[in-house]
């Protein structure tokens, strides 16, 4: 290393003046002229670090080293490799050689660093990159280097990119740590190990310190007895009930006793656990699928009309009922096509059943045509024989193949799923009889008890105040519903959707109008739609019955035509409107056309009693059966105690009627009310039963009156 004398100019230990160093220098190289040596191109001359004293030698290396590190030099002049060392124990086999000889063993150290591991490994590659690059520059020694690096880190006098890298070498937190000598030098024998960037991250990377996985903590499957239960105890109840047992198991034992793990080891146990094995055997069902995989279903790449989904909801709010005109919650039925979200077909009724899917189904495809598939879930009013019946069934009738998806398994049938979550909620929010979330419960709780005390005011005839009169106003009609979920329909149509694509050059989502009509224009898919008479015709319920005597009995109603003389005894398809019971049409079971069969045709009587009519009054039956159970209920919790009936007293004959008792029991007195056969509850109808029994004798007996 030669300097000139201009370099040497304010070196501390030297002349002040420039004759001064030059003399100095002169008499220094006297005994050896081989540390003086004229500059290459120049009248002046160079003279040798080793001519100058000890002090001014220590300045001028650490001041080159200064200008090797603020200087950055291209990776090719690093050395990347050196030879490697034999180790002194045959029997030692470096890491680096393992890695070599099993690369899966490589590929799954390095899918294991952490992002903070790999920027601690970067930087400490560039540590010892410019260790070896100011090695091989200047000709010191390593370990000169090394501590010159090291002391002007601590110094923080080291290039910006260097201090950073110094800073972020040291795994160990603190902002007060600093690289030293012994490290700064296993690094950069590890950089000269290896042979391929990957190998050098594995090398430089720190160490992790590993987690307790579950299956070592050995009192964990202990606590989780007690704690994934579907009951939803909490940790603290869950940790009381393990104390317990561990106290219990290990009486006598004070190590295991001293051994027995605290509450926040639980916790911190609780806390490295997955959530599904957390979650396991607290939650089942849906809410277990929640936290699981699942796979992503692509919606738009089929055809239109390819796959309709369908279900029913309950809407949250309260409209006026058709018949009886008291508030009720009505049900919505929206069918909606997969491959466009576009809603095909909806129906509005007053419970969930299959007449109401039927509608939606017939509403879709009288608008949008016929689809492939129809999917819903297994509810009864989806999978009713009226829609499934192998033969009978209206989907089959039409080709319309029927999946449903799993029990309890919502996720299946997503796309109708949010459909139910918005657009009836947004229908309902419009009205003041919302009571779904984010509805002020208080406010339903007064409009509820308006309501009520303006329909018994009216039952009894008495004038409306003005308080009833507003909650009258509030509620609306069932037209009025029907009318709003018409116009939500409409807007859903045509708004955007974030799960459709987005238009070409304008950036916003196709709405499922527009995306219907554009894959029906690209994939000229062709719509089979019916005709109002096949629509009337397949959208009858169907059933199958055997002729007796030109006679067809369905719903408790008898049909009868003369063109059935030829079919008594065989079996026909009987196809029916459940709106309309004057008459039937009756087909052969190959399906060819026979008559259609009038309703009593063949004897006078007063109404006929139609299929709606008696659904209507199952449904009533079965609100009665649930309103007196509650009530019964709601007795036996205000007496506190159980009822103890009587014997009922013998009659005469072997009928027995039932008749009040009053039991005193303590200083309560129990009344047992009378209970009433269901079929004979008053002699009014005992009455006319026996009339009509009476009468169908007296037409099967022969001798009879004429």
């Amino acid at each position: 290393m030669f300097f000139s004398v201009n370099d040497l100019t304010g070196v501390p230990g030297l002349p002040g003046t420039v004759q001064g160093i030059r003399w100095t220098l002169n008499r220094a190289t006297e005994q050896h002229p081989e540390w003086r040596r004229k500059r290459a191109g120049s009248k002046a001359f160079e003279y040798h670090i080793d001519c100058l004293p000890a002090e001014v030698q220590k300045v001028l290396r650490e001041r080159h080293l200064k200008q090797l590190m603020a200087t950055s030099a291209p990776a090719s002049d690093v050395p990347a490799v050196v030879k490697a060392r034999t180790p002194k124990n045959p029997d030692d086999v470096r890491k680096i050689d393992v890695y070599r000889k099993c690369p899966a063993l490589m590929e799954e150290k390095l899918a294991e660093l952490t992002e903070k591991q790999r920027r601690t490994a970067d930087a400490r590659m560039v540590l010892a990159a410019e260790v070896l690059r100011i090695e091989a520059d200047s000709g010191l020694p390593r370990l000169k280097v090394i501590n010159s690096l090291v002391n002007s880190a601590r110094a923080e006098e080291l290039p910006e990119h260097l201090q950073l890298a110094a800073s972020q070498a040291n795994a160990k937190p603190g902002a007060g740590r600093f690289i030293s000598r012994d490290p700064l030098y296993q690094w950069v024998l590890s950089y000269l190990q290896a042979q391929t960037a990957a190998e050098r991250l594995l090398l430089l990377a720190p160490g992790k310190r590993q987690p307790l996985k579950p299956e070592q903590i050995p009192w964990l499957g202990d606590f989780l007895a007690h704690y994934s239960t579907p009951n939803g105890v909490p940790v603290s109840e869950a940790y009381d009930d393990f104390k317990a047992e561990w106290q219990q198991r290990y009486a006598g034992q004070p190590y295991m006793l001293d051994a027995m793990p605290g509450y926040d080891a639980v916790r911190y146990a609780l806390d490295k656990l997955p959530a599904f094995v957390k979650q396991r055997g607290r939650v089942t069902g849906i809410k277990a699928r929640q936290i699981e995989g699942f796979v992503r279903r692509d919606w738009c790449s089929l055809p239109v009309n390819y796959v309709w989904i369908g279900d029913g909801h309950g809407i949250k709010m309260r409209c006026l009922h058709p018949v009886h005109g008291q508030p009720f919650s009505p049900e919505v039925t929206f069918v909606i096509d997969g491959a466009c979200r576009y809603i095909t077909g909806w129906s509005l009724a007053l419970a969930e059943n299959t007449m109401a899917v039927a509608g939606a189904i017939k509403h879709g495809i009288q608008n949008c045509g016929k689809p492939f598939l129809y999917y819903s879930d297994n509810g009864p009013g989806e999978t009713g024989q009226a829609l499934d019946a192998e033969i009978t069934g209206i989907l089959p009738r039409l080709g319309i193949d029927h999946p449903t998806g799993i029990a309890g398994n919502a996720q299946g049938r997503g796309i109708i799923e949010r459909l139910n979550r918005t657009l009836p909620v947004r229908i309902a929010r419009k009205y003041p009889t919302y009571f779904g979330k984010g509805a002020d419960q208080e406010n339903q709780r007064v409009l509820v008890k308006d309501l009520k005390s303006a329909f018994n005011a009216m039952e009894k005839g008495n004038e409306l105040n003005a308080r009833q009169r507003k909650a009258l106003e509030q509620i609306p009609s069932f037209a009025q519903v029907y009318e709003a979920i018409a116009e939500g329909v409409e807007w859903y149509n045509n708004r955007e959707h974030s799960e459709l694509p987005k238009k070409p050059g304008s950036g916003r989502h196709y709405t499922p109008a527009e995306f219907r009509r554009y894959k029906l224009e690209k994939e000229e898919t062709e719509i089979e739609y019916l005709s109002p008479f096949e629509l009337r015709d397949m959208f009858m319920h169907r059933v199958i019955r055997t002729v007796n005597r030109c006679e067809i009995k369905i719903v408790n109603n008898i049909y009868y035509a003369t063109e059935l003389r030829p079919e008594h005894g065989n079996k026909v398809f009987v196809d029916f409107d459940i709106h309309d019971a004057e008459k039937v049409i009756i087909r052969r079971l190959d399906g060819s056309f026979i008559c259609e069969a009038v309703w009593n045709a063949n004897k006078r009587l007063a109404f006929p009693v139609t299929a709606e009519y008696v659904a209507q009054q199952a449904r009533l039956k079965g609100r009665r059966a649930r309103g007196e159970a509650i009530i019964r209920e709601a007795e036996a919790e205000a007496r506190g105690v159980l009822d103890t009936a009587r014997e009922p007293e013998p009659l005469p004959g072997n009928t027995y009627v039932p008749t009040p008792a009053c039991i005193p029991a303590g200083n309560v007195v129990l009344v047992q009310e009378q209970e009433e056969d269901e079929d004979y509850a008053t002699q009014e109808t005992f009455g006319r039963g026996l009339r009509l029994w009476i009468e169908e004798q007296e037409e099967q007996d022969p001798f009879g009156d004429e």
